[in-house]
């Protein structure tokens, strides 16, 4: 876990809130879970259902789709590095396993296609509010209840980055990028396929 995570941690969980001053916070591109009747609930304590729906006819801007991703890469390794020791079972530790070593990949390529970008570009994983709720009320789980919720995260998560990556491989206006974004796609495409199949 990166210092600023962990500073995050070391504070109230009121003063996450003052982190949405950000002006990346709202670079989050979602599909279309959230408005499914099975969406998870905010109010059963899965902040799975309130991760945003901001889906734009517009793709977004080169730094922006790049700090999303950066984001997504940053909350996959984190979530995941939890479940190494709060998970119960066997398989959602080995699925834990492989989303460190391929979002850990995932973040490295993408830094080569932003630095290769015109002008280059720096992503900045700063997690949004939202992941940060997450990341928090996921820490706190334990066992079956963990296992439970982190896999509802990380098929909302995938889902959401496979349709930020999708949007962009069409509407970006970077090459490199979107050669990034189309070398990912079926990457993230097989961890969704794999988190719907895992059973907790």
């Amino acid at each position: 876990m990166n210092a600023r995570t962990c500073l995050l941690f070391a504070v109230p969980i009121f003063v996450l809130g003052a982190c949405g001053d950000h002006s990346d916070v709202q670079r989050a591109n979602s599909a279309d879970l959230g408005n499914s009747p099975t969406a998870p609930s905010v109010k059963s304590g899965n902040v799975a259902g309130e991760l945003h729906n901001t889906a734009s006819p517009i793709a977004p801007s080169a730094q922006d789709f790049a700090n999303t991703i950066a984001a997504s890469d940053e909350f996959e390794i984190e979530t995941s590095k939890f479940a190494l020791t709060n998970a119960r079972s066997p398989a959602v530790k080995d699925f834990a396993r492989k989303m460190i070593d391929a979002h850990k990949q995932s973040t490295e390529k993408l830094k080569k296609a932003a630095g290769s970008a015109a002008p280059m570009i720096t992503p900045d994983a700063t997690l949004a509010p939202d992941q940060l709720k997450a990341l928090e009320q996921l820490h706190a789980k334990k066992g079956a209840d963990f296992d439970q919720q982190y896999v509802i995260l990380q098929r909302d998560a995938h889902q959401r980055t496979l349709a930020t990556l999708k949007d962009y491989s069409v509407k970006g206006d970077q090459p490199p990028l979107n050669a990034f974004a189309n070398e990912v796609i079926p990457i993230v495409s097989g961890h969704l396929t794999m988190a719907r199949n895992l059973k907790p």
